[in-house]
């Protein structure tokens, strides 16, 4: 599995112009709706906000994993936008975002939700990937970084065969 899988170059929106996290939200759900990435983009919408009101899913660095496991998707999808300012997602100074990776999951298959999660958080602790990301000049570029970057790791379960 690679994030690549799940990218796709109409899904990238660079220099986002939002006021607020829900704002941000509706601009890249929309573009997923837009793509047919999703189905019932009010539904979706709905469940990522009900998502971060659990719990931000900022994690520090100018990241954000905004996302939920929905129906919404027959597959996994993964939109990428860059925020032209940072955003804040909480009241916290260090919580203000710029890189926002907002996904849907189906419902049933946390597996892969969970290893989408920990693919991206791996290559996000890069400081040269994340600063490319910040300057990459257009959506193709986006997705050559992933798939430069985005290497399948050893399966532990695999390693035990």
């Amino acid at each position: 599995m690679l994030l690549s899988d799940f990218l796709s170059e109409k899904l990238v929106v660079l220099d986002l112009e939002a006021k607020d996290k829900l704002d941000a939200f509706r601009t890249v759900v929309t573009r997923m709706a837009n793509q047919n990435a999703i189905t019932s983009p009010e539904i979706f919408l709905d469940e990522v906000i009900a998502r971060e009101n659990i719990e931000p899913t900022c994690i520090g660095r100018g990241i954000a994993f905004p996302h939920s496991r929905t129906l919404c998707v027959n597959r996994p999808v993964i939109a990428f936008a860059r925020a032209r300012k940072s955003i804040p997602f909480t009241g916290k100074e260090s919580d203000k975002v710029q890189l926002i990776f907002v996904m849907g999951t189906p419902k049933d298959d946390s597996t892969t939700y969970l290893q989408i999660l920990a693919r991206l958080c791996r290559l996000l602790r890069q400081n040269r990937f994340r600063d490319r990301l910040l300057t990459a000049g257009s959506p193709q570029e986006i997705l050559h970084l992933f798939d430069e970057y985005d290497h399948p790791t050893v399966d532990a379960a695999a390693m035990l065969n």
